[in-house]
């Protein structure tokens, strides 16, 4: 997803997209065939995301 996001209002919009992009990504997905590959991405996807919202919540503490 590009460039380093070091301002608050660009990580935050870092972290709409990304939220958009797996509602995109669940969105696709049916239901009665999702298997534990499908599952596991989502959950690493989930899992990428909030590394990065805590890595941004540490630097808006530091600020």
């Amino acid at each position: 997803m590009g460039k380093a996001a070091n301002h608050p209002a660009d990580q935050f919009i870092y972290v709409k997209n990304r939220i958009h992009m797996l509602n995109q990504v669940v969105s696709t997905m049916d239901p009665e065939q999702i298997d534990m590959d499908d599952y596991n991405r989502v959950l690493e996807m989930l899992e990428q995301l909030h590394t990065k919202m805590t890595r941004f919540k540490k630097d808006w503490q530091e600020e």
